[in-house]
């Protein structure tokens, strides 16, 4: 990263100070924003009453539940990488309050992940981020609650979360959009790109657990209100078939206007593969919600002559574009020099920003406290937290469920890129796509006009 200088000229007049106070007024917040280059001329942001000898210099022992291996891991590496990158850009600004460091912990998620989230609580880890599994996160937050310790959640994105498993929570927190956004939004895609008058039928092929189930309900209910859509095949592969046959034949047969799918990671390549060598995509058009988590997996001769439309949660690393946006760019840069990232998904990003809303809580609670606050103190700090990424501004809602942008566009192969990339890309406001904090998302749904 460019250690030179910059001058406000140099950033369309914003000063240092200004953008170091939007950004949060620390040194880590400013790192964090992808802004570091405006602390290189040797001052220290303020920190309000802190003084360097109430602050501990011990590291901040962090756990991160992720997949890094197999077929999930195709995701959950992308959030590895990304909450990395994030410790790496706070250590080398000095550490959270100027003199903590963070060691990051990163544990499989694999088929016990409970056991492996309570080890992290035994080993005295003063946060932990993920999961990335809807039915992990389940499990674990109510015992995120009893522990008293804070979890950001990477992924983890079930609608029912904070309705139903842990509808008062204090300690748990999700940094990403969860189901009801990201399904919301590509029922608006399918209506945007090809019109209400023209879905009259809709399948359906979904993971076979929580997360699949969940997201197949909601874009139910959101495209029949949107449309006269009849619901005609719903399948749900178990995570990681090898065979998606019976459900291409399916669809197939049924030649449905839509077919929606939140299969992800290599779950994605499987599925693409087989549908276009069984000619599916001539006989429907796909919307997915997180088809681009397989961007990098996803060969090139699997995507040609698809008609496919992914989501991208709260992230796409082409908004804005790299060439008007520095952070992005830097961003985008560092994660493409890191092993196993050949682009940046949405779900870099959730691990990325996972670590951002919580450090930059914990500076703004240092800012206000002149010391280093209790674990209650941050939880008050993230509710309504906003802070900046590279990826833009983000807000903690009150619910404690992370609002932004979401993003969506045609998933084409790119040769240079080596990747998949989506084309002509729609952007939603969190407005469009989520319930008001205290509705549910039935109940918001409900209440849509037909």
């Amino acid at each position: 990263m460019d250690s030179t200088a910059t001058s406000d000229h140099d950033n369309g007049g914003i000063g240092r100070r200004q953008l170091l106070s939007a950004v949060g007024g620390s040194a880590v917040a400013a790192a964090l924003a992808g802004c570091s280059t405006l602390l290189s001329d040797g001052e220290t942001a303020d920190q309000g009453g802190q003084s360097g000898d109430e602050i501990s210099d011990e590291p901040i022992q962090a756990g991160l539940l992720t997949f890094t291996r197999g077929a999930p891991g195709v995701l959950g590496i992308q959030a590895q990488r990304g909450a990395e990158l994030a410790v790496q850009r706070i250590n080398e600004a000095g550490g959270v309050g100027g003199q903590r460091e963070i060691e990051l912990d990163v544990v499989n998620e694999g088929s016990n992940p409970l056991d492996s989230y309570n080890q992290f609580i035994e080993e005295g880890k003063e946060v932990t981020f993920g999961p990335i599994s809807s039915g992990t996160h389940s499990q674990i937050a109510p015992e995120v609650e009893k522990n008293e310790i804070i979890n950001v959640s990477t992924d983890g994105t079930v609608t029912t979360l904070y309705e139903e498993t842990v509808p008062d929570p204090t300690y748990s927190f999700r940094f990403q959009n969860y189901d009801i956004m990201e399904v919301v939004t590509m029922a608006r895609e399918a209506v945007e790109r090809i019109g209400a008058d023209n879905i009259s039928t809709v399948a359906g092929v979904n993971p076979g657990y929580s997360f699949g189930e969940d997201e197949m309900r909601v874009f139910t209910q959101a495209i029949q209100k949107l449309t006269d859509a009849e619901i005609v095949y719903e399948g749900f592969p178990e995570l990681g078939a090898s065979d998606m046959s019976n459900h291409i034949t399916s669809i197939n047969n049924e030649e449905p206007d839509v077919t929606f799918s939140s299969l992800w990671g290599g779950d994605v390549t499987t599925f693409v593969r087989q549908a276009n060598a069984n000619d599916m995509f001539e006989n429907t058009t796909v919307f997915g919600t997180t088809l681009y988590s397989a961007a990098g997996d996803v060969p090139g001769d699997a995507l040609a002559g698809t008609d496919i439309y992914s989501g991208s949660r709260n992230y796409y690393w082409g908004k804005p574009a790299l060439g008007n946006w520095q952070p992005g760019r830097e961003l985008f840069d560092a994660a493409t020099q890191q092993e196993g990232v050949t682009v940046p998904t949405a779900h870099y990003m959730s691990g990325y920003g996972a670590v951002t809303a919580w450090a930059t809580a914990v500076e703004k609670a240092i800012d206000l406290l002149g010391t280093y606050p209790s674990q209650e103190q941050i939880a008050q700090v993230l509710e309504g937290h906003g802070f900046f990424t590279p990826a833009g501004y983000h807000n903690m809602a009150e619910d404690h469920q992370g609002a932004s942008n979401s993003f969506a566009g045609q998933m084409v192969y790119d040769d240079d890129l080596g990747a998949a990339r989506l084309d002509d890309v729609n952007t939603y406001a969190a407005t469009e796509t989520a319930p008001p904090p205290g509705i549910t998302g039935s109940d918001w749904l409900d209440s849509w006009s037909a």
